[in-house]
């Protein structure tokens, strides 16, 4: 186990780049105006949703979680008191102090989440808040057949994501269904409710439309594979960024494109440095990167 100083340093170091990319994100935010300007509202409320995500997987675990933990979010790019969130005693009070924010739905999902006593149910529901917002104000944008592909793209991916989540933790189908987004993009919901209804192993052949991706998250459920189950899925959807911003050059597009490279850029620095940190080899550290 990593000491507790050597956990605080890398924390650090991951901030630097965290720092970096929400300036990125926001700076191009405040350059937006209209209907454009609100959309990028919504799409940087990413990193407020992902730092609740943080605040409840540690207060489940019963593990300190302090400020350096989250990504570095200014104040006034978010309404919620992250201070009252991290003071919580546990998960059922920083839900409570949600009650007056965005994610007040929340509050449904705690009895899931006792039940099934694992995150993911409130990590999908944040997911479905989230999504749900960009999605609405995707529908106000001129010109916005290449931004529905590339944020339709992810909405599909991420309920990918959550399937293959919870079947590998035998959860029955019908919960499945009930915690799915409701939006979706290019992936049919018959062909959701037949991969639900399925071993985890014919996955592939029913998703056809991405039968690699769906090949390594099955090999990596087995134990096939050393990637985090994760890593496949948001390949593809890096992967799909990379080819928007050469395709999508004069389109709204472009500017999610670039946002999404800048965030995989991040991950795969603070995956460097981690590696580095915990003397990996070169090549065990590559495996993990996104687009090398």
């Amino acid at each position: 186990h990593l000491s507790i100083r050597r956990q605080r340093q890398m924390c650090i170091r991951d901030r630097i780049f965290l720092k970096t990319l929400v300036e990125r994100f926001f700076f191009v935010r405040r350059q937006a105006q209209g209907n454009m300007q609100d959309l990028l509202n919504r799409y940087c409320s990413r990193f407020e949703a992902e730092n609740v995500k943080r605040i409840v997987r540690a207060k489940h675990g019963l593990k300190t979680v302090e400020e350096p933990d989250l990504i570095p979010l200014p104040r006034e790019y978010t309404l919620v008191n992250f201070p009252a969130l991290l003071k919580a005693k546990d998960v059922d009070e920083v839900v409570a102090l949600l009650r007056e924010t965005a994610y007040r739905s929340l509050l449904e999902k705690l009895q899931p989440y006792r039940e099934f006593k694992a995150t993911i149910v409130l990590e999908a529901a944040l997911d479905k808040i989230y999504f749900g917002k960009v999605w609405e104000a995707v529908s106000k944008i001129r010109h916005r057949e290449g931004l529905k592909d590339l944020i339709g793209e992810e909405i599909d991916l991420r309920n990918l994501l959550l399937v293959f989540s919870l079947k590998m933790r035998d959860v029955s189908p019908s919960l499945i269904e009930e915690t799915l987004m409701p939006l979706s993009y290019k992936l049919p919901k018959t062909t959701l409710r037949s991969l639900l209804q399925t071993r985890i192993e014919d996955a592939p052949g029913i998703l056809t439309r991405y039968f690699k991706l769906a090949s390594e998250a099955v090999n990596s459920i087995k134990g096939g594979s050393s990637l985090p189950l994760e890593n496949p899925f948001f390949k593809q959807l890096y992967d799909d960024a990379t080819t928007a911003l050469r395709t999508y050059s004069l389109d709204v597009a472009y500017i999610v494109a670039y946002l999404l490279l800048c965030e995989c850029e991040a991950k795969n620095l603070v995956t460097i440095v981690t590696g580095k940190q915990l003397d990996l080899s070169e090549e065990k550290i590559s495996q993990v990167l996104f687009g090398v």
